[in-house]
């Protein structure tokens, strides 16, 4: 499974992956583990479907695509 720009520490891309010790998550572009706190946020927020709106999109864009 994959979570873009949802890394706690560089906005990049998660993918979740296994070794012999169990399955984690991992960061693509730094390479962070998630610790086990970090991969409950990111697996509750994934369910809910939440979505973040990037910082520079226009409000009156959003308000053409909410139409």
């Amino acid at each position: 499974m994959f979570w873009l720009k949802s890394c706690p520490r560089c906005r990049g891309d998660l993918y979740e992956t296994s070794d012999i010790y169990g399955i984690y998550i991992d960061c693509f572009q730094c390479g962070h583990y998630l610790t086990t706190a970090e991969e409950a946020h990111v697996r509750f927020a994934a369910y809910l479907g939440s979505y973040t709106l990037p910082k520079d999109r226009p409000v009156r864009a959003l308000t053409e695509i909410a139409a």
